[in-house]
């Protein structure tokens, strides 16, 4: 991020007034003003689903069931997982709320998506079978991964709108401008996969599948490595979805030069600031 803001700062005024007008300031500011439903309760929404999964592992686990296989330390384990992930989503939603109104409404969508998909992957955490060390240090390994993968692919996106945007000419990471790329495959043909099943499901013949499968002599390190990538891949859905680096950008720029913005477009201090 220290190098991004380092792009930013060399961004001078005259370059952002050229390329920000007043309608990009107002989205960031008011969002779409034709929306049926208001910036403040779609928020409370996304806070809602973001708190989903934690909770449900506190309310699982706290109250383990019978058919559900603990220790204390798995379900102390879980429990603080889960509350971490409560304080981070409501932190966020603090944080939002400091932002301009749309932006951090955008801001916050993303987040909750990524505290959503974290949540879920550790979801199963405090479950013990014979496994359990396995599944525990691939969590513990895979977890670091995604959020690495998140910050340097948001990373890469901004510097690739400034380029694009300022006619920078920043290196850019192609290796994770592909793997972005390929997220997007993945959900189409997810999607497609998901429809055909629907379609189809009656008359699959799972077994003829599993034999075909290991017919074509894949052998158990190449599965392993492919459903890792696999696993890389869809950790990035999120970022896909709902990361807007033009608006982070914008939001940085307009945060560097807001008087001079305020002065260009006469936006009075209420109306700037809003009310959140």
């Amino acid at each position: 991020m220290e190098k991004i803001n380092k792009y930013v700062n060399e961004i001078s005024f005259e370059e952002a007034y050229m390329k920000i007008d007043r309608s990009h300031i107002d989205y960031l500011i008011k969002g779409d003003l034709n929306s049926k439903y208001s910036i403040n309760l779609k928020k409370i929404c996304f806070l809602i689903l973001s708190l989903f999964m934690p909770i449900s592992m506190i309310i699982s686990y706290t109250g383990a069931s019978k058919n559900i296989e603990t220790t204390t330390f798995s379900r102390t384990l879980a429990v603080t997982i889960a509350i971490i992930f409560i304080l981070i989503s409501l932190f966020s939603y603090l944080k939002s709320k400091k932002e301009f109104k749309n932006y951090g409404y955008k801001e916050y969508i993303y987040s909750s998506w990524k505290i959503l998909f974290l949540s879920y992957i550790c979801g199963s955490i405090g479950s013990v079978d014979s496994n359990y060390i396995t599944n525990l240090i691939t969590i513990a390994i895979y977890i670091p991964v995604c959020l690495f993968l998140y910050k340097s692919i948001e990373n890469n996106k901004m510097k690739e709108y400034i380029n694009s945007t300022f006619e920078k000419n920043y290196k850019i990471n192609k290796i994770l401008s592909l793997m972005f790329r390929v997220v997007g495959i993945v959900i189409i043909l997810g999607m497609v996969l998901v429809q055909l099943y629907r379609i189809n499901k009656s008359w699959i013949d799972k077994q003829m599948i599993e034999d075909s499968i290991n017919g074509l002599g894949f052998n158990t390190v190449l599965l392993i490595t492919l459903g890792a990538l696999f696993m890389i891949i869809i950790s990035l859905i999120p970022t896909y979805l709902s990361f807007k680096a033009d608006l982070r950008i914008q939001n940085m720029l307009v945060l560097k030069y807001s008087k001079e913005f305020m002065e260009s477009y006469g936006y009075y201090k209420e109306e700037w600031y809003g009310d959140n």
